[in-house]
């Protein structure tokens, strides 16, 4: 399933910097310590699956642990329900990867397949309460059976389970991409907005992502609020007040054109419920 937000994100992840970030924050525990980042590199993700449909739109990376190169591949899911099936389709995606390295011959099968870190980064409004693991989707069945099921477990990650305050806490610009995509209001929004800017201010990498970082919100708010007036890119990277202001004017329209739309209805129903007391 392909969404809009999916590509802003591939976006995002098309940068070195960010992916880094994600791995510095966000990847599993004991994982983090052991990657050699000058050795990022991007690799080619438009492969076909076993089912014939091309993956455009999720990110494969691949990184040196502790001497030896690993394939990052992050599946972007933003669809509103959660997919029982993931670890299956997971499970494709991954023998898919290492069908295009073999047929590549990026990688040659006699020397032994690379490991593969399998990252799911899932944004849906429910909770993410399903197995990563695909044996767990297994029925129950005879021991003897058991060496031959298939075992691939994926590293969730939830946005949607971190609270504003450990967001914030981290101070990391991977952490406020993602303190900005459940906001309870306008005002939460122009606070995870003063939170992105201040975290791309203090990140080492911020003379290569502050571009890509502002360019992706200013995407974002065009989704989230249509109709809001976005300053422009080099205006914002100057700072967000002028974006605040703007947030305030589209709040305040909002606001006013919903009391005139109540009011309209209210005069619709009065003369409807005039006209029936009338024929009675």
């Amino acid at each position: 399933m392909v969404h809009l937000h999916d590509t802003g994100y591939k976006y995002l992840f098309s940068h070195a910097d960010l992916v880094r970030e994600l791995l510095e924050v966000f990847a599993p525990p004991g994982v983090t310590e052991l990657l050699d980042y000058t050795t990022l590199r991007s690799e080619p993700g438009n492969f076909i699956t076993p089912a014939m449909k091309k993956r455009e739109n999720d990110v494969v990376w691949s990184i040196k642990l502790q001497g030896q190169r690993i394939y990052l591949y992050l599946l972007l899911e933003f669809q509103s329900t959660i997919d029982h099936g993931m670890p299956v389709r997971m499970m494709q995606y991954v023998a898919a990867l290492y069908d295009h390295l073999v047929r590549s011959k990026t990688i040659d099968p006699v020397n032994g397949l690379p490991p593969v870190l399998p990252m799911v980064l899932y944004n849906g409004d429910a909770r993410w309460n399903r197995s990563p693991e695909i044996f767990d989707l297994i029925q129950p069945h005879p021991a003897v059976l058991t060496p031959f099921q298939p075992r691939l477990r994926f590293w969730l990650l939830d946005e949607g389970r971190f609270s504003a305050e450990y967001l914030e806490g981290l101070q990391r610009v991977m952490a406020a991409i993602f303190r900005m995509e459940h906001p309870r209001d306008t005002e939460d929004t122009k606070q995870a907005i003063r939170y992105l800017g201040q975290a791309v201010a203090r990140s080492p990498f911020k003379q290569t992502i502050d571009r890509v970082i502002m360019r992706w919100m200013r995407y974002r708010l065009s989704r989230k609020m249509p109709g809001l007036s976005l300053p422009a890119l080099n205006k914002l990277l100057k700072g967000t007040e002028m974006l605040e202001t703007s947030i305030d004017q589209w709040q305040a329209k909002a606001v006013a054109e919903g009391i005139l739309i109540g009011e309209q209805r209210g005069l619709q129903i009065g003369k409807h419920e005039g006209k029936l007391e009338g024929k009675l």
